[in-house]
């Protein structure tokens, strides 16, 4: 039986990124413990045929791009007129583009920036609009990094976007705590996922470095994360604002 203080049943929570990787991991681990999905992301397809997969009921998927101000707009609407509420927004979106700082293209910058803080920006603040209006608070949780703090080469675009999103989490925090909006985020290692075992896990040397770098000895599984998101979508973390918990085996320790 699941602990009352830990509770997430019934509860509306819009997954954005949530057709691959971490988002749907964690949306898959919210629905089995009752909540109610609603999974957003770019890939409009792969969220159809996933959200179909969740356990329990109620879930559904909408198309969303978040460096699209309408976009985002259309998605919270959408989820006002089919269920009626929000309780839980659980940003994952987000890229990575890796290149020495001399050699990175322009517009790998500007997207990263534009996808991983502009759009945590729209989302939260929309998010935030249909919580004040129900007037009943909520939890707002993005996936960060330990690149908001920790020094890689090669991440010139990547940290910077994460050290952003850290400090929109603790603006946002600040601004919308006496409306009982919590603003958090989770900031993992290496997490072990399909697309970081065929990208940045592929080569023998780049593994060997990263793993490393963790004092506990492995990369992070997704279900790593579950619990931490449990922590601050549920009535445990109701006096948790303004944070990033990172959760990533000891690597900001270094």
């Amino acid at each position: 039986m699941t602990d009352p203080i830990f509770d997430v049943s019934g509860r509306v929570v819009l997954v954005a990124g949530g057709a691959r990787g971490l988002g749907l991991e964690l949306a898959k681990g919210l629905a089995q413990r009752g909540a109610h999905i609603v999974l957003a992301d770019s890939l409009a397809e792969e969220a159809a045929e996933v959200v179909t997969q969740l356990d329990g009921s109620g879930h559904f998927s909408t198309s969303l791009d978040v460096t699209d101000e309408k976009s985002v707009k259309d998605v919270f609407h959408l989820i006002r007129s089919r269920v009626g509420r929000l309780d839980s927004l659980l940003n994952s979106a987000g890229i990575a583009r890796f290149a020495p700082a001399v050699d990175m293209r322009a517009e790998d910058f500007v997207q990263t920036m534009a996808v991983n803080v502009t759009g945590a920006f729209y989302l939260s603040r929309i998010a935030a609009r249909v919580m004040m209006e129900q007037d009943e608070g909520g939890q707002i949780v993005h996936l960060a990094s330990v690149s908001s703090t920790v020094v890689n080469e090669n991440y010139a675009a990547y940290s910077p976007s994460k050290a952003a999103l850290a400090q929109l989490v603790r603006i946002l925090a600040m601004e919308w705590a006496r409306k009982g909006i919590t603003v958090n985020a989770i900031g993992p290692a290496v997490i072990r996922t399909p697309m970081t075992e065929t990208t940045l896990l592929a080569d023998a040397e780049t593994r060997a470095h990263a793993l490393a770098q963790i004092p506990m000895g492995r990369f992070g599984e997704p279900s790593d994360l579950l619990g931490s998101a449990l922590l601050l979508m549920s009535p445990a973390g109701r006096f948790i604002t303004g944070q990033t918990i990172y959760v990533d085996g000891g690597r900001t320790l270094k």
